[in-house]
């Protein structure tokens, strides 16, 4: 029996890779997120981008733990041809996370780690597109073409314009983040975006923000103080293996032996840390958002622990900056699903970190390795 031409036309149109991901029947929020780190951007894998360690299973057990969202780190270079256009093929890894994501009743924010434009070393962009017209120009350009591209999607998707910028000054990421959105505005009108704070999306550079009058953009805040905690023993912090152990809640040991006078960790040696730091911390911010930015969407975008913390501590730390970013009616995005700041470890079971951010009620449900 031939199939009908409309029943073949709607299977293309549904399974191809292009196709809008199938719809759980429930409202994708973004209020507890976990990032996908390493897997699109910052890629250590000798596989490369988008290798196979990331898998449907992977979505499925995010949601079962009680996240609500994923945070997609993207290089947006590596889509982004010589010709100007986009490339399909490396575009596919996204688009399937996006589907998975998408029939788990997950919410995606794809966050942009990089964008063409700049000049950049393995790690770390230059301030090019924030003071180049040309490469800011071309990263418009990236912009406009990666909206055009996902126009056709819902609202379980969002965007970062960009990953801690490094902007020379703050006004020349407030020009930025308006030439983007702009480029992004010029072909979809409703898609939720977030802007960020100068200086790696520090509390400290949030008064330098100019808030778009566009109502469908928020604030994205990243946040991993007291460093001396987050990544102690971390080497690319110039941290020893052999230091002491810090504690949270805990007074920092006298590490001024260990390093050199102008580094975090000897400054912060004899301090207390605590959860009432944390909470001064995040009020500090919402004061300045309930006058400049009242009634807009805040999201704490990244905050973590480093596994070579004590791992009741790293309990307690995630539990004070989740709780403290609940209560302000902020979404959170822990760092992360993979790597060394992990919520779930090689064997498949969750860490001391997602013990701390779902553990405190009773209505999260921590599941453990699938069989």
């Amino acid at each position: 029996m031939k199939t009908p031409t409309l029943l073949i036309v709607f299977a293309l149109l549904t399974c191809g890779v292009g196709a809008t991901p199938q719809d759980s029947g429930r409202t994708p929020t973004f209020l507890r997120g976990v990032s996908i780190a390493h897997w699109l951007a910052k890629v250590y894998d000798p596989a490369g981008p988008g290798a196979g360690w990331f898998k449907e299973a992977d979505v499925r057990w995010i949601a079962d733990q009680g996240f609500d969202h994923v945070r997609i780190a993207l290089d947006g270079r590596w889509v982004w041809k010589p010709d100007g256009s986009l490339d399909e093929d490396r575009l596919a890894p996204l688009i399937r996370a996006m589907k998975w994501s998408r029939g788990a009743g997950l919410g995606v924010v794809v966050d942009m780690h990089f964008v063409p434009g700049g000049v950049y070393d393995k790690d770390v962009q230059d301030t090019a597109v924030f003071t180049s017209i040309a490469a800011q120009d071309e990263a418009a350009r990236f912009w406009r073409s990666f909206a055009e591209r996902f126009k056709q999607q819902g609202s379980f998707l969002r965007f970062e314009l960009i990953n801690e910028p490094m902007a020379p000054s703050g006004e020349q990421l407030n020009r930025f983040n308006e030439a983007m959105i702009a480029a992004i505005r010029s072909v979809d009108a409703t898609r939720f975006l977030y802007v960020t704070s100068n200086l790696s999306s520090v509390f400290a550079t949030l008064p330098e923000v100019r808030i778009p009058a566009d109502q469908r953009v928020g604030i994205v805040l990243h946040y991993d103080e007291p460093e001396v905690f987050t990544h102690q023993k971390a080497s690319w912090k110039q941290c020893p293996p052999d230091m002491p152990p810090i504690e949270f809640p805990g007074r920092v040991p006298d590490l001024r032996n260990l390093f050199p006078k102008d580094h975090f960790a000897y400054k912060a040696s004899l301090t207390e840390l605590s959860v009432a730091s944390v909470e001064a911390d995040f009020e500090r911010a919402d004061a300045w958002i309930r006058v400049h930015a009242p009634g807009r969407e805040v999201y704490l975008g990244e905050f973590g622990v480093y596994d070579a913390a004590p791992p009741a501590s790293r309990r307690a730390y995630v539990r004070a900056v989740s709780q403290a970013a609940s209560r302000r009616g902020w979404g959170w995005a822990v760092w992360s699903y993979h790597g060394s700041f992990t919520v779930r470890d090689s064997k498949g079971n969750p860490t001391p970190v997602l013990e701390g951010l779902f553990d405190q009620t009773s209505s999260n449900k921590i599941n453990r390795a699938e069989p």
